[in-house]
């Protein structure tokens, strides 16, 4: 099917995260957006029609946080003992990877989110290189330009080097927007996320960064002791002339002045205080369930808190060095398993609209106007209640996937690398 060609696709029931639901119905799309969305079938239409009418539609799944990048370090990255002994892995497996290897991971992993159900992804990427690859994937996707750099001396040139690439790659389509991702307080020198923030707000580009993923972070920014600095050391990278400020990761970004409308990655370590200041700078949230069970953490995210207090979360993935699959289907049943307070219904907004809020994207739900990404589960039996098709444990793929009106994957069908 071409994207512009009118087009109509048949359901049982719409769900559409952004407003009325219908059954029975159709959903007419024209040039890859919906312009029309009803109950009840017309008699006659002059497009193409899609004939599954025994199908729940939901919007796309969002992938808010993913390393696509990393998909050749599966199984072999072990689960540490200390957290910094998982870095030192994967920076040492990742240096390793052969690039022809890291490319055919890339895109054999993206068949699995193609087939779980991801409309749109939100990936850290570290060399701009891969930019190429990236336009080639059928999704839409928020590209973060993942960066480290502790040693203050560093600052100016690195945001130097990112304005370039945002410059020479403002949009690669419009499907894909260049985005910035200081990596993490103990990586990030305060010169350079101050920097990294004032050009994003400059660019109007989104600012996201690993945050109070694990307590050992909490600690050196309280003292400067413990785990991180002796990372930083064996690195070669710890500046001496850096103070710990003596408070919370989340308190520290607001010292720096780069909290506001922060996508915060993680938030395992957090209080509620953290939490009433997250909200206040209307940042943000992104909960990756798989990575949280694979690392086996005592504590995670305060997700119905965070919900509670107005904030947008949205759920991911990680990258295949902290988890043992891609797939998104997982992520929804982990997300049930670990935060057993949020009914599923609840579950499949924060896959779907919580996604694309958390990632500042205005293609929220199903509505007339907004593009079509649609994905398909079919039910079983007529009494079945809707929430719970995504959920079936023997369920690994979608029934269909679409993308601004165009399909990406039916069953049978492959998304082939162009």
């Amino acid at each position: 099917m071409m994207a512009d060609a009118l087009t109509r696709v048949l359901f049982r029931k719409l769900v559409s995260m952004s407003g009325d639901d219908c059954e029975n119905g159709e959903v007419v799309i024209d040039r890859g957006r919906i312009v029309d969305m009803r109950s009840g079938i017309s008699e006659s239409f002059a497009g193409v029609t899609h004939d599954w009418s025994d199908c729940l539609i939901l919007p796309g799944f969002v992938n808010a946080h993913c390393h696509l990048s990393l998909s050749g370090l599966k199984g072999k990255v072990p689960r540490p003992d200390r957290f910094i002994d998982w870095i030192e892995s994967v920076v040492a497996e990742n240096a390793a990877l052969p690039w022809a290897d890291r490319v055919s991971a890339m895109h054999t992993e993206a068949q699995t989110l193609i087939e779980s159900g991801v409309t749109t992804l939100a990936d850290y990427f570290s060399h701009p290189e891969l930019l190429v690859e990236y336009q080639n994937l059928p999704f839409h996707q928020v590209l973060f330009l993942e960066t480290l750099g502790f040693q203050k001396e560093v600052a100016e040139s690195k945001a130097r080097e990112l304005e370039t690439l945002l410059q020479e790659h403002p949009g690669t389509g419009s499907k894909v927007q260049l985005a910035l991702a200081p990596h993490a307080l103990y990586s990030v020198s305060p010169a350079l996320f101050q920097a990294l923030k004032q050009l994003a707000d400059r660019m109007g580009c989104r600012f996201s960064c690993h945050v109070a993923e694990v307590a050992e972070e909490t600690r050196f920014l309280r003292d400067g002791k413990g785990e991180f600095l002796e990372l930083l050391n064996q690195r070669k990278v710890y500046d001496p002339s850096w103070t710990p400020p003596g408070v919370s990761p989340v308190r520290y970004l607001e010292q720096l002045g780069v909290l506001g409308e922060l996508v915060a990655i993680h938030l395992n370590c957090i209080d509620e205080e953290d939490s009433d200041r997250l909200a206040a700078h209307n940042a943000s949230a992104v909960f990756c369930p798989g990575s949280t069970r694979w690392f086996g953490r005592k504590g995670w995210m305060p997700v119905r808190a965070l919900l509670d207090k107005g904030m947008a979360v949205g759920l991911g993935t990680d990258s295949l060095a902290s988890a043992d699959s891609l797939n998104f289907l997982d992520e929804i049943r982990i997300t049930e398993q670990l935060v057993p307070g949020l009914h599923r219904s609840e579950i499949l907004w924060l896959a779907t609209a919580g996604g694309n809020q958390a990632l500042g994207l205005e293609n929220i739900g199903v509505d007339i106007g907004r593009e079509a990404d649609l994905i398909g589960f079919r039910f079983r039996n007529q009494g079945e209640d809707w929430w719970d098709l995504p959920f079936d444990a023997e369920r690994r793929q979608v029934d269909f996937s679409m993308v601004s009106g165009e399909i990406i994957f039916e069953k049978s069908t492959i998304y082939r690398r162009k």
